[in-house]
């Protein structure tokens, strides 16, 4: 990302914490209603609840009127769209009593890592209910978890699959979506020579990790989780292969400008720039929002790049926790808890276009739907995103590095070499403290 946003310095810590009110304030300015509009309407009291997610205001707003009808508490979404900006934010709020009563994170280590702060509150009985209720399987219960308690449940359940155009396909000569390494790189050079691309890019930040999970998970599902459990280097050959693949594919002109806006890969698959788009499976909706329809686009898991091996598919969570500081803690654990209720989830998952934690809520999205039917078919290694699988601290310093690359991507020995001394230092300081606040 731009900054590393999880090393506030020590002389400025209290500082932020003094002033996080004034940040919340500032920060969230035209996203949504301000925090401070939490007065109660016809007996339904509004929780404020923080995010990185602009464009899901009316989901959220929605999902919130179903959890109004019983629990008397509605969701008022307040958005800071820079997820660099969002989390230093949440971070300096989190002492305060400007915490908000819910907010969006991430699950895994980047869960484990605000846990450690002692500023979440535990949410173990509602996790237990929901369990005992069959609205969430116990086996994603560790990604959510830190020293034995649960700390966050469930922001959506997503797969990272490939979107495709079936037009740009037709145009180029293409019959199907890809099933083999060798067929995906083939048609990357037909798709180039028919006018589209690969639509990858880091203008956010965070997205330059996109690719090199993709990369290291074709190479080898199991060497990726090797790397993200701190049992390989960064500069093993398994990654050598990935970031030598990754530029040639940038060499070739397949991939779009390092400079790429992620959230504008829909609008541009539209348009006809682009043919493939990585991305999580809760990004439907912004294929359909860009006017696509089931007729013009698809998904297809991203081939292994060993023939015969399962592919690797990675899966995303996301996390909705809540502050010890909410002001309204006690509503907001009644929403957590109907959160994951089906009324609520088929509301949520249907606005978004994607599948849901809650087994008892089947997606009817005909693109979720082939997804669905992929991975029961193909049985891919399930894979943690990369995001929630490293430290905090070396995710934001790799993903800086990983940028660097994909402006220049001429060294790749160099960022190995960078990518394994950070390793080092992260992984030791995680060790010693995992606190990120």
């Amino acid at each position: 990302m731009e900054r590393k946003v999880f090393k506030p310095r020590r002389a400025t810590r209290a500082l932020l914490a003094v002033t996080a009110a004034a940040l919340i304030g500032t920060a969230f300015t035209g996203c949504s209603a301000s925090a401070s509009d939490t007065t109660a309407k016809g007996g339904i009291q509004p929780l404020t609840m923080y995010n990185d997610n602009p464009q899901w205001k009316d989901g959220f707003v929605k999902a919130g009127d179903e959890i109004a009808k019983t629990t008397g508490y509605s969701l008022n979404p307040i958005a800071l769209p820079s997820t660099a900006n969002y989390t230093q934010t949440v971070l300096s709020s989190l002492p305060t009593n400007k915490s908000g009563d819910i907010i969006k994170w991430w699950s895994g280590k980047m869960l484990q890592g605000l846990a450690a702060t002692g500023q979440l509150q535990d949410l173990t009985k509602q996790w237990d209910d929901a369990v005992k209720a069959g609205q969430i399987s116990n086996d994603l219960r560790p990604y959510y978890s830190y020293k034995g308690k649960v700390y966050a449940v469930p922001f959506v359940q997503s797969y990272w699959v490939t979107f495709y155009s079936k037009t740009a396909f037709q145009k180029a000569g293409i019959s199907a979506p890809p099933t083999t390494w060798s067929e995906l790189e083939s048609d990357l050079g037909k798709l180039k020579g028919a006018g589209y691309q690969f639509c990858t890019g880091q203008s956010e930040g965070w997205p330059s990790f996109v690719p090199f999970q993709m990369f290291v998970g074709a190479v080898s599902p199991d060497f990726y989780t090797n790397l993200t459990d701190n049992k390989a280097s960064f500069d093993a050959p398994e990654v050598k292969q990935a970031l030598t693949t990754w530029q040639k594919w940038i060499k070739n002109g397949w991939t779009t400008s390092a400079d790429t806006k992620t959230f504008d890969c829909p609008a541009a698959m539209k348009a006809g720039k682009v043919a493939m788009v990585p991305m999580g499976t809760w990004a439907n909706g912004l294929f359909k929002t860009a006017g696509l329809t089931d007729s013009e686009y698809g998904a297809f898991l991203t081939p292994s790049m060993t023939d015969g091996q399962a592919p690797g598919v990675f899966l995303e969570g996301g996390a909705i926790a809540v502050p010890k500081n909410a002001p309204h803690k006690a509503g907001a654990l009644k929403a957590i808890a109907a959160w994951l209720t089906a009324p609520v989830q088929s509301i949520w998952s249907g606005y978004i276009g994607d599948s849901s934690p809650n087994p008892q809520v089947v997606a009817t999205d005909a693109v979720i739907k082939s997804v669905a039917s992929q991975v029961a078919s193909e049985k891919p290694t399930i894979l943690n995103r990369y995001y929630e699988s490293l430290p905090p601290k070396l995710v934001q310093s790799t993903i800086s590095t990983l940028g660097g690359f994909m402006v220049d991507p001429s060294n790749p020995d160099k960022t190995m070499s960078d990518l394994k001394n950070q390793a080092k230092t992260e992984w030791a300081a995680w060790d010693k403290n995992p606190s990120i606040g």
